[in-house]
């Protein structure tokens, strides 16, 4: 949906919430499954603090702490944002892929590529 603009404007970032399962190697292999072109999408792992406090800056985390620990649950929610602007914005995850996009447009600017 967002054409040539992926990978140059717009970067996709899959985070893991379980380094210790999600190692570079494991999210190699994930990406290696069929057909998919992920030119502009980043699989990403770290340290396990610097990924909670990512989490927590993003608001991708539960309130309930019992329901938060469980790392094989997920937020449902996809966030984006814009740097240049520091606009930033979450949607449920299962939206319409057009309403996504839609979404993430009104938070990403003009379609023509901005030189910084």
């Amino acid at each position: 949906m967002f054409g040539d603009r992926v990978g140059k404007d717009i970067v996709f970032l899959s985070i893991s919430i379980d380094p210790e399962k999600d190692t570079p190697k494991a999210l190699r292999e994930y990406r290696s499954y069929g057909d998919e072109n992920w030119t502009g999408w980043l699989h990403l792992t770290g340290d396990y603090d610097e990924i909670e406090t990512l989490r927590w800056v993003l608001g991708v985390y539960d309130l309930d702490p019992e329901l938060d620990s469980d790392k094989t649950e997920h937020a449902g929610i996809v966030t984006f944002g814009n740097d240049n602007t520091n606009w930033w914005a979450a949607v449920p995850a299962l939206m319409e892929a057009n309403l996504v996009a839609d979404a993430m447009i009104r938070i990403v600017g003009n379609p023509t590529i901005q030189p910084r």
